[in-house]
């Protein structure tokens, strides 16, 4: 069998990896902190890889933003205010911008190259919400900008990398205190746990330092075509979180002038209020929690 001379080769596991054909090349360089390849794809449209590994795509992106942000500003009162940590694909920030009732963003992303990119080359999925004028652009590191500001916001959405090694400090518990310091009362905090079941050390225990830094926290899962995994989410606040059914889903919404969705929506927002066995059972082993003095990073071997 003939092998595409273009593919990316991106290891899943420890014993399997993945192959995903590229048709054509539109960018490719390296920045000032990792490689970035906007190419084409038989299967999933205009495509985005960092470091070699796919972030996110045309045709499936959906799948992973609406999943983030949505649960989150459909179950807040009334989100005016919101942070974006990372996300420098704009998916979040489009989302966030369907809002009428949001009357600032502001959006802290690390790499400014990767901006510059995606709104030159990724428009379709993120449009023209970097031109949005509720949007305040800071570059820079997201740890940083939470313990130097003294602002607070309805909603915080984490949009990051996994927890390896240059993200591991925003994973761990002090952060999420920061976070929580953050937010205005009734706020909210989303991000997404990792995979339970390619990574389920991770899951378990993103999800038991949430637990030491809220006092209400709701998790679900969202399957991604673009990652081939089940994705987990949670929102997490001090104050209870709603409990919607579909037709209060559909009015706050409507309400907030959201008519357009594809993967969100009142019909599936019940399964995005629990987890399914297996993801519950990971979460009866003991874990660690991730600190700053012991962050936990992704595949690294715990001696």
């Amino acid at each position: 069998m003939n092998q595409p001379k273009n593919l990316f080769v991106e290891e899943f596991s420890p014993s399997m990896t993945r192959r995903i054909e590229v048709s054509r090349t539109i960018f490719s360089q390296r920045t000032a902190f990792q490689q970035a390849d906007v190419v084409v794809t038989p299967d999933f449209g205009t495509t985005l890889f960092l470091d070699g590994r796919f972030q996110t795509s045309e045709r499936d992106e959906f799948f992973y933003h609406e999943s983030l942000v949505h649960p989150a500003m459909v179950l807040h009162p009334n989100p005016k205010t919101v942070l974006i940590i990372g996300g420098g694909d704009g998916g979040t920030l489009e989302e966030v911008c369907l809002y009428r009732t949001v009357e600032r963003v502001r959006m802290v992303e690390l790499d400014p190259e990767v901006v510059t990119i995606c709104r030159e080359h990724l428009q379709s999925i993120c449009g023209q919400a970097f031109d949005d004028p509720r949007l305040e652009l800071s570059i820079g590191d997201g740890r940083a900008f939470i313990e130097q500001s003294k602002e607070r916001f309805d909603v915080i959405l984490l949009d990051l990398t996994d927890p390896l090694e240059p993200s591991k400090f925003v994973y761990t518990q002090e952060f999420y205190q920061l976070c929580r310091e953050h937010l205005n009362d009734q706020g909210i905090l989303a991000l997404h746990n990792d995979s339970p079941f390619f990574y389920p050390d991770a899951f378990n225990v993103i999800s038991k330092t949430l637990d030491t830094a809220f006092a209400h926290k709701l998790q679900y899962l969202t399957f991604i075509p673009g990652y081939m995994l089940d994705f987990a989410f949670a929102v997490c606040s001090q104050q209870p979180l709603a409990q919607l059914d579909g037709e209060a889903v559909r009015r706050r919404l409507r309400e907030r002038g959201i008519d357009r969705l594809m993967s969100y929506g009142p019909a599936t927002h019940p399964h995005r209020s629990s987890l399914p066995g297996y993801a519950l059972k990971i979460l009866e082993a003991p874990c660690r929690v991730s600190t700053d003095s012991a962050p936990y990073v992704l595949g690294a071997v715990v001696n």
